[in-house]
């Protein structure tokens, strides 16, 4: 994984879906969190990687494939998936502390360095610059080292990453199996071993990805002031906010994974449309 304002009366929350009060804590955690510019770097971030499957799993690379990848990822429909699945984690209230959190000033430069840091983290290039940057910090500050570790873990950023991606990949199996021309070849024992085939690799891949994107995140910042971040991230309402962060991810990636899926096979039949 290369690990967000929106208008709510176009989305239509009713009373009867999510309360008055978490409502409007979804309209803040929104907007603290800058949903709107993490929606459109996801989007820039999977029209490349489906550029990249296309040379590598048989599609050809053409406009009506980037044009398919453009809708798979549309940011608003990535908004509507993101709220379908924080809407299924009870008590979103809860975690109004940590989103006053993100609302100081300190968290609004943790937004926007995170965002910047993802973008970086990108390509190649900025994954071995940061790598890079991790072993000398291992060498020259292991406090500050051992300090993005406990950051990682308080976040939980690990394990839910790698059950997000097993997930993610297993429901582009399954788009893929909406196709006649494959649904016998993947039956649903194949796609399960096959997804857990690929756990160490996910796993290895994730704990490099965090410790790479800490290490360029939160470079700017002052130990004190990851501190602050790691002691909010510690707290019921962070641990609230970090469950609710991660159920709209999952949804809203598994099911672009799943239309990644579908359109995968229709293209390497060419059904290119």
């Amino acid at each position: 994984m290369r690990l967000l304002t929106v208008t709510f009366t176009v989305l239509m929350l009713s009373a009867a879906s999510v309360s008055a009060q978490s409502a409007s804590i979804i309209e803040r955690y929104f907007t603290a969190l800058d949903m709107d510019t993490v929606f459109e770097v996801l989007r820039d971030e999977g029209v490349e990687a489906g550029q990249d499957l296309s040379s590598n799993d048989g599609v050809t690379l053409s406009p009506a494939w980037t044009a398919r990848l453009k809708r798979i990822y549309d940011p608003q429909k990535a908004k509507v998936a993101f709220l379908e699945g924080m809407k299924t984690v009870e008590g979103i209230e809860e975690s109004e502390a940590a989103v006053v959190f993100f609302e100081s000033d300190l968290g609004k430069r943790i937004v926007q360095i995170e965002i910047d840091a993802r973008k970086a983290l990108n390509s190649d290039a900025g994954e071995a610059a940061a790598a890079a940057n991790v072993a000398k910090l291992r060498k020259d500050d292991p406090a500050l080292y051992l300090m993005y570790q406990e950051f990682i873990k308080a976040n939980d950023l690990i394990e839910s990453n790698v059950a997000g991606a097993l997930n993610s990949n297993l429901a582009f199996y399954r788009g893929m199996a909406t196709n006649e021309n494959y649904a016998e070849g993947l039956s649903e024992s194949f796609m399960l071993n096959s997804v857990w085939e690929q756990e160490p690799e996910i796993r290895k891949e994730m704990e490099d990805w965090t410790i790479n994107f800490s290490s360029v995140a939160y470079s700017g910042l002052s130990k004190a002031e990851l501190q602050r971040y790691i002691d909010i991230s510690k707290t019921p309402a962070g641990q609230r906010l970090n469950t609710v962060l991660f159920a709209g991810f999952d949804q809203m990636f598994e099911e672009q994974s799943y239309e990644l899926g579908r359109a995968t096979a229709e293209f390497m039949i060419g059904e290119d449309t």
